[in-house]
């Protein structure tokens, strides 16, 4: 077995000219078109709900450091047990789509291939 050569973080690397790589095929394309504005809408959700926090103890502080159940506010049950459960709502959406996504892509190769298109 042929051991691999490993470049030292100092040594000088090649660059590549974006300009010479060939053109994402259409999957690829339609790939990272879908995942940005997926991403995008669920990051948006998110920061949204993020920075209504800061905004509800400027606004509301009565309600916002009002004490629930246990001592905890409601700020600072919003800022850790529903942010955490909303990271993995988020998460979870996320990879539903993208299946979806994927098992549409995955038919519509199939009706290609049975039609007898060939994809680029």
């Amino acid at each position: 077995m042929e051991e691999k050569k490993y470049l030292m973080t100092d040594e000088k690397c090649e660059t590549v000219d974006i300009k010479k790589l060939p053109k994402l095929d259409d999957k690829t394309t339609s790939s990272i078109k879908t995942e940005l504005s997926t991403g995008l809408s669920l990051a948006i959700v998110y920061f949204i709900f993020i920075f209504s926090v800061p905004a509800m103890n400027w606004f509301k502080p009565e309600w916002a450091f009002a004490k629930m159940y246990g001592g905890m506010s409601f700020s600072w049950f919003l800022t850790t047990i529903a942010a955490m459960a909303m990271a993995f709502i988020i998460a979870y959406l996320h990879t539903k789509l993208y299946e979806g996504w994927e098992k549409k892509t995955a038919e519509q190769e199939n009706d290609k291939a049975e039609k007898g298109e060939t994809s680029r």
